[in-house]
């Protein structure tokens, strides 16, 4: 605690805690306050240990001060409130018990901390941590039922219940001892104040600044911030001034254009792309590879390995490239209604956690915006339940449809119905045969919606690209990083009609077939196909236009932190 601006933080503690011992007559190392030792050095320690362990070198010392003094206040707190249990004389078995309770819960912070490092081997970091926040029911199950095994399980909960047993036993064994102590009323005063001024000074002091709830609040200001999108919503959507100099394409060639966002694709385990994959998962895609109306994409990568940080940037201005904020950019939504667009926004993912993602701050500002749980959870529908909803599209109109699928996340075999498991999970390899039928169900609804569009809606143009890719073995997280979880899925189909009228970003399309590109631009490059170039846009970012200005050597992935030529893939 050698700076002196430390001794606010350092002296109280001290404090209370010379006091504790002098009112208990007893050492802060006694056995019989062990469990609450144990809480104690879990918070002092656990943090600033995992995230040396993962980076290989020491947390903030500033930090880890504050997780020690914290540790060290719980652990004067829950002694001098059992010590001051001792007057209840006929309780002792129910008060050890609640003792025992309460050093479990105060253990569940760290417990987490310790989960998370045994399963990816890194520490809670603001991005898992965002993915923490964001989640759900039902995608805590998915996880659950991907990275806890029953044994694991099993053993958890045989942990828990023993732990709670040791804690019942001490606390019950202290508080026995204790009512055998006369306490005079000095140190009953002495106990009363440092447990009422302890739980003041750590909950409404210390605990805001202890390292992993400082990162969790820096993930709660971020959502809170997004949500500043909506209320500049009018403003920044008037600010929106096309190019008036050319005609749109919805002016030119009237007809509908849909955006299909894939969930967990990665390439690298597509037919299409990878020869050598041992499944025939993508028929419909490698015939698309032959027909001259598409441009299938070899060398798109996610610009991130989490769906909302990942689309936020896709679906607006902001990119890895430009220092634009997503509460001060425009959407895709926002240039295909002033391009002459209805726009739809049908998802098949649920609105995510207590506050609205960035995705479906974008997709309500749609005209029509539906999910087919129509619910704050993530849905166990089939992404088949998306294509009810194309017929509520008018054929007479210009239309923009944004289609957002489940597609392949965890759990794999969750997202297909039973008719398309072609392929079972041989041991030593237990995912790759379900995510491979996941791919192959994306592969026949991507089929049905063309052949729908196509037959019903004028289609001109659809595009498709996955959030982000997935590593079949430890699925999609920063904190665990491999390049299948960038490596990514795209093409375009464009109608013969616009490609008459719009050579230009036509030629570009199919030239850029093998060029190297990342999905944070595709809001550029929507606008570049719908012709509707605008005080928003940016040409260099647009891969459907001759000036895109990108290529492997200036590309990066995971927000600027990781080279494209960093791909083992690519050597």
């Amino acid at each position: 605690m050698a700076p002196i601006n430390y001794l606010v933080y350092f002296l109280p503690t001290i404090a209370a805690l010379c006091l504790m011992q002098y009112a208990t007559a007893a050492s802060m190392f006694s056995l019989d306050y062990l469990p609450h030792l144990i809480v104690g050095l879990a918070w002092c320690i656990t943090f600033p240990l995992l995230y040396s362990w993962t980076y290989h070198t020491a947390w903030y010392i500033s930090e880890i001060r504050i997780d020690f003094l914290f540790g060290t206040g719980l652990f004067v707190l829950l002694t001098t409130l059992q010590t001051l249990c001792y007057f209840p004389r006929h309780y002792p078995r129910v008060i050890a018990a609640v003792f025992a309770i309460l050093d479990i819960l105060c253990l569940l912070i760290p417990f987490l901390e310790i989960s998370y490092y045994c399963i990816y081997q890194h520490c809670l970091s603001p991005a898992s941590l965002m993915a923490l926040y964001l989640t759900n029911p039902q995608e805590a199950i998915d996880f659950l039922q991907s990275n806890v095994t029953v044994p694991a399980f099993i053993g958890t909960v045989a942990g828990v219940c023993f732990f709670f047993y040791l804690a019942y036993r001490a606390n019950r064994d202290y508080l026995i001892k204790a009512q055998s102590v006369t306490y005079s009323l000095k140190k009953c005063i002495i106990l009363s104040v440092t447990a009422i001024f302890m739980f003041g000074y750590l909950f409404f002091f210390l605990f805001s600044q202890t390292s992993i709830i400082t990162n969790w609040t820096e993930v709660s200001d971020y959502v809170h911030q997004n949500e500043r999108y909506s209320t500049n919503y009018v403003e920044r959507f008037n600010d929106l001034k096309l190019n008036n100099s050319t005609a749109t394409l919805a002016q030119t060639n009237p007809g509908t254009v849909i955006m299909v966002i894939g969930e967990s694709a990665s390439r690298n385990y597509m037919k299409a792309y990878t020869p050598d994959f041992p499944y025939d998962d993508t028929p419909w895609l490698q015939q698309r590879m032959q027909d001259p109306n598409f441009v299938v994409f070899r060398n798109v990568y996610s610009s991130w390995v989490q769906t909302v940080q990942v689309l936020q940037r896709a679906l607006t201005e902001q990119s890895q490239y430009n220092n634009k904020q997503f509460f001060n950019s425009t959407s895709v939504i926002d240039v295909a209604k002033k391009a002459g667009y209805d726009t739809y926004w049908f998802s098949n993912q649920g609105r995510y956690g207590q506050y609205d993602s960035a995705i479906t701050l974008v997709a309500k500002t749609a005209d029509y915006a539906k999910w087919t749980d129509d619910s704050y959870v993530f849905t166990d529908k089939f992404d088949d339940s998306l294509l009810n909803f194309l017929p509520e599209v008018d054929p007479n109109k210009n239309n923009f449809v944004v289609l957002h699928l489940m597609g392949s996340h965890i759990y794999y075999n969750n997202r297909y119905p039973a008719e398309f498991e072609k392929w079972q999970d041989e041991e030593g390899n237990p995912n790759q045969a379900s995510y491979a039928n996941s791919i192959l169900y994306t592969d026949y609804i991507l089929s049905q919606i063309y052949n729908y569009a196509k037959e019903h809606l004028h289609l001109q143009a659809m595009i498709y690209y996955s959030d982000h890719g997935e590593d079949i073995n430890i699925s999609h997280n920063p904190d665990v990083f491999r390049f299948d979880m960038v490596r990514i899925p795209m093409f375009v189909y464009l109608s013969n009609e616009y490609q008459k009228s719009y050579p230009v970003q036509t030629k570009a399309l199919k030239h850029n077939e093998k060029q190297f590109f990342t999905n944070d631009m595709v809001y550029d490059t929507v606008c570049g196909i719908l012709n509707a170039p605008s005080n928003r846009y940016d040409v260099g970012q647009d891969f459907s236009s001759p000036q895109y200005r990108f290529n492997l050597q200036n590309l990066t992935t995971m927000l600027g932190e990781r080279k494209l030529t960093d791909d083992p893939y690519l050597k």
